[in-house]
């Protein structure tokens, strides 16, 4: 099948909807399918690296300033389409400019939506929002959500999509799965080594950490490393230097040397986002064998079974997520990252995601 891949926005720190769309490129060209990257991927150049030279790849950053960006993407996607005989899309990201090349090239346009917030009240919003129902209501385009409970906000904002319309993939990247898989499950021995991995935004709660290290001070012998930036590092930065923390941190900075060697350093996985849509970055540690512990809230209980492979808590509870910490370092800690490894082996299958969306690009085809 010829497929072409569409990642709007690609960017420093890089997040898990750019390494998705690149591996599930990655993964459909291995498989023997015709393979068509279009996105901003030089702007990443360790995501870069990892496009082989018989993958047609065009740069192509939607967010960079120019006048009418659409249009410039719309004129591009539609001479890519013809010229690959692109059969369908896989789209990730603004998906405008690409919404109407795919309707000018009669080609099926299947959207993953890897996060949905509450609908804008702005007007401006609403514009957009109005924008976003007429693509997504379109016979020819078919939604993919990351999670249950991303699917959920979707039927909410734009209710009457069917089943055969949106699908739930639980997505995974494959770039490092393998190599994860490998790892020494951690041994039960302090100093605990604590971990967290996401870009230093408001979204993720970065600053929460503080209030969970403040707790575990006095009770536990731990490090807390920090892989990521953003613009809330000198935030925390300067909360760490102001509580007296800085013999309990570790910041590493945006982290390019893969998911194996950030995991390696860490027993367990502190996640502090209330709302996530679904976390790649904790079935990557699951796959290492680190527990996680984590709000109960967004995708989560769909990747992380409380009590079994981890400890989920109520959204911003900072001393439920330290008690958290605790509960897992005990003396059921080996059984905790037993357990965290196989649910991820069992459940989150690279093979499978890939084949359920070739088997969606069918059927968007047959459908035309």
């Amino acid at each position: 099948m010829n497929v072409l891949v569409w990642s709007s926005y690609v960017a420093h720190p890089v997040g898990g909807q750019e390494r998705f769309a690149l591996g599930l490129a990655l993964h459909l060209h291995r498989q023997g399918n015709r393979v068509v990257l279009v996105g901003a991927y030089d702007n990443a150049p360790e995501l870069r690296a990892r496009i082989p030279a018989d993958m047609p790849y065009y740069f192509f950053d939607l967010h960079r300033s120019r006048i009418k960006p659409h249009l410039a993407a719309r004129r591009l996607l539609i001479r890519v389409m013809r010229e690959h005989k692109i059969q369908a899309v896989s789209a990730h990201g603004n998906v405008f400019g690409l919404y109407l090349a795919c309707q000018k090239a009669h080609v099926p346009l299947v959207w993953t939506i890897h996060g949905a917030g509450p609908r804008p009240q702005s007007l401006v919003g609403r514009v957009k929002s109005a924008a976003v129902a007429h693509v997504m209501k379109n016979p020819g385009t078919y939604v993919v959500a990351i999670s249950g409970a991303t699917a959920d906000v979707i039927r909410q904002q734009f209710p009457g999509l069917d089943a055969q319309h949106l699908q739930i993939i639980h997505p995974l990247h494959g770039l490092h799965e393998a190599a994860l898989a490998q790892l020494p499950l951690p041994t039960p021995v302090p100093p605990w080594h604590l971990g967290f991995i996401a870009r230093l935004v408001e979204r993720k709660r970065p600053l929460e950490l503080i209030e969970v290290a403040r707790k575990l001070d006095k009770v536990l012998d731990f490090k807390l490393h920090v892989f990521g930036d953003g613009p809330l590092l000198p935030d925390l930065r300067a909360a760490i230097q102001r509580e007296q923390l800085d013999s309990r941190f570790v910041l590493h900075g945006y982290w390019d040397k893969g998911s194996p060697s950030m995991v390696e350093q860490f027993q367990v996985l502190v996640h502090t986002d209330p709302s996530e849509p679904f976390g790649t970055v904790i079935v990557e540690a699951q796959f290492g064998g680190r527990p996680v512990v984590a709000y109960n809230g967004g995708g989560i209980p769909e990747i992380v079974s409380h009590g079994v492979t981890g400890w989920l808590v109520p959204p911003g509870d900072t001393n439920a997520l330290a008690d958290g910490v605790l509960r897992v370092t005990g003396p059921e800690f080996t059984e905790y990252a037993t357990r965290a490894r196989q649910r991820a082996l069992e459940n989150f299958s690279m093979t499978n995601m890939v084949n359920q969306y070739l088997a969606l690009f069918e059927r968007a085809c047959a459908s035309r």
